[in-house]
């Protein structure tokens, strides 16, 4: 098992399609999810080989090892969502089945520094699998500082260009790979695919809204007793609804292949650190908030825009009531991590894609600046 993968490093910006490793260091699947399951599968999880998972996540980071009926225990995060070595060395030490991999991720597309994680997985004979789910990583194109530590390496294209699915799997050591990992999508998938892709293309986002409302809705939400909800937990043991068995061995469309080897990287890079920029000033006066990454790495190309408010109740349901397409991991396995606990309700994510015209810009920064702006009376 070489100690870094023979992935060359590349220019910050890079556009034409040219393949940086060999076609069979990769596999194509539909999502993530499943490229995820598949090193999960190939690095020995399961009934007799356990998985180490960061605190933070979302539910469909931890449903291929459920899909496996695999034993997983959450390691503890530091602030800036980078693991605490202390933490995991104590958590080690407290298991009795044996540890096959530990799941590392580059959160909101800011890259982390995994090399001594990669030293300490390989003391202990443990398989690191790379989550760059949220990081710019193609066969083409690699972000800078992702994709180099893991013995696999797991990421989901579709969230950064206009195609209707997208996973990958990337092995330093293409024969850990099985020849065939993954059956090709029908025809018709195929057609219906190119179909969404051409769709959007054309620019189908947020639509405009009016700013000069957001005061009166907020009056209104303000004066409606509304139903916060109430935590519950409970006890699961299989994957959840996101997860289908069905689709764990089918390939990514063709159709979603060719619009991610042939869009234009540089744009997508330069409007998203764009939006992420415009957000970081919006929130820099506002009350009640502060940016978790305020300085964004001048190689970085961010996913979304993780925003910490303080009050959640009701300032994430007010914003959510208004129709701003904001996100939270609120189902969480539970852990004892201080940080993911916090994070589950106060931590949001918003979206900065490439996309988003100027109008939606304004509409949205305009409302959170005015929902957390917003008198919060003897709510927590």
């Amino acid at each position: 098992m070489p100690d870094t993968p023979a992935w060359p490093s590349p220019a910050r910006w890079f556009s034409p399609p040219a393949r940086y490793c060999a076609a069979n260091h990769f596999r194509h699947f539909t999502r993530g999810r499943y490229a995820l399951g598949e090193a999960f599968r190939l690095a020995g999880i399961g009934r007799q080989g356990a998985l180490l998972a960061p605190a933070y996540h979302c539910v469909t980071m931890l449903d291929p090892a459920l899909a496996l009926d695999a034993e997983i225990h959450l390691y503890p995060l530091q602030a800036d969502l980078s693991p605490d070595p202390m933490a995991l060395e104590r958590l080690l030490g407290t298991l009795q089945r044996p540890v096959k991999a530990l799941l590392a991720t580059h959160y909101f597309g800011i890259a982390q520094d995994f090399s001594h994680l990669k030293a300490w997985c390989v003391d202990h004979g443990i398989a690191l699998i790379e989550d760059c789910s949220h990081v710019l990583l193609t066969e083409h194109f690699r972000a800078a500082g992702t994709g180099i530590h893991g013995h696999f390496v797991t990421s989901s294209p579709y969230k950064f260009f206009a195609c209707d699915d997208g996973g990958v799997l990337y092995a330093a050591d293409a024969q850990r790979l099985d020849p065939v990992a993954t059956t090709p999508a029908t025809l018709i998938e195929e057609l219906r695919g190119l179909k969404n892709a051409v769709e959007r293309s054309r620019g189908r986002t947020l639509r405009s809204r009016d700013s000069a409302s957001i005061d009166e809705r907020l009056e209104l939400l303000s004066a409606t007793k509304l139903d916060w909800g109430n935590d519950q937990l409970i006890d699961r043991d299989d994957p959840s609804s996101l997860f289908s068995i069905a689709s764990a061995t089918t390939s990514s469309l063709r159709s979603s292949q060719f619009v991610v080897d042939h869009s234009s990287i540089d744009e997508n890079i330069r409007r998203r650190r764009e939006n992420y920029q415009r957000w970081v000033r919006t929130v820099a006066a506002v009350p009640n908030c502060r940016a978790l990454f305020p300085l964004l790495p001048a190689d970085c190309t961010p996913y979304m825009f993780p925003l910490h408010i303080d009050h959640p109740n009701p300032h994430f349901h007010w914003l959510k009531h208004l129709g701003v397409p904001i996100w939270r991991w609120d189902e969480m396995a539970d852990s004892t991590c201080a940080i993911s606990r916090d994070h589950r309700l106060h931590l949001l994510h918003l979206p900065c894609h490439q996309a988003l015209t100027e109008g939606q810009m304004d509409w949205m920064t305009a409302a959170l600046e005015k929902t957390l702006r917003h008198a919060v009376e003897g709510v927590q």
